[in-house]
């Protein structure tokens, strides 16, 4: 659902880019604004409401209708940072890093970047955590956390990604540890060896005392 919510916002943006405002300021994920032609601050004022009402989706649809009909309003870049964070505390985390994505786009400035950077590599991070089998968003979180430390070497916001990929390159240690656990079990020695080869290369990550993570019963039944 929320990949299709993605892909809506996206054509929503889009059709707002070469103008077709009255289309998208109608429907937005299943939801009917009855409502065309109205200033900016309707539109941002009625997403803020939907927010504080817990209604996203629909302050998702007002978001469309402000950039549909205002593509050069000011209020365009803080709606997004609004909407981006605002997903992330609902725990839908591609949707606020999509939000994050179009920002940096838009109004990405030596000013604001490595925040609203910061931002999107908290998204990634906190989505691995809540689907923490998924490899491949864990090697795509753990690149970005390494281009964000060679990007902005001075960033205030740095000593909280190097946290991060510290515990991203600690997860996909325990992840490969997993791995190879499970290939042991099905006696496939070659993936057994590829997977002890990765670990070997990063053999710096020995000496670090972490716990590892452990799914509780109820989920191990569904894994692997």
């Amino acid at each position: 659902m929320k990949f299709f919510k993605i892909c809506f916002l996206s054509i929503g943006i889009l059709i707002g880019f070469i103008g077709l405002s009255a289309c998208s300021s109608k429907t937005n994920s299943g939801l009917a604004l009855d409502e065309i032609n109205k200033s900016a601050d309707y539109w941002y004022e009625n997403m803020l409401k939907e927010i504080r009402n817990g209604d996203l989706e629909k302050a998702d649809s007002y978001f469309v209708s402000l950039q549909s009909e205002h593509l050069n309003s000011p209020l365009l870049s803080e709606a997004m940072l609004i909407l981006g964070r605002a997903h992330m505390q609902a725990e839908e985390y591609l949707l606020a890093s999509f939000y994050f994505d179009e920002f940096i786009k838009r109004f990405g400035d030596e000013k604001n970047i490595d925040f609203v950077e910061f931002l999107k590599l908290q998204a990634n991070y906190f989505a691995f955590a809540k689907q923490h089998r998924d490899q491949q968003l864990l090697i795509d979180s753990i690149k970005l956390a390494e281009k964000f430390g060679e990007k902005y070497p001075y960033s205030r916001y740095r000593p909280f990604s190097d946290m991060i990929l510290l515990r991203l390159q600690l997860a996909n240690l325990s992840l490969e540890k997993e791995i190879i656990r499970v290939y042991k079990k099905k006696d496939k020695e070659q993936a057994v060896e590829y997977y002890q080869k990765k670990i070997d290369e990063n053999a710096w990550m020995k000496d670090i005392f972490y716990q590892e993570a452990k799914s509780p019963w109820y989920q191990k039944i569904f894994e692997w």
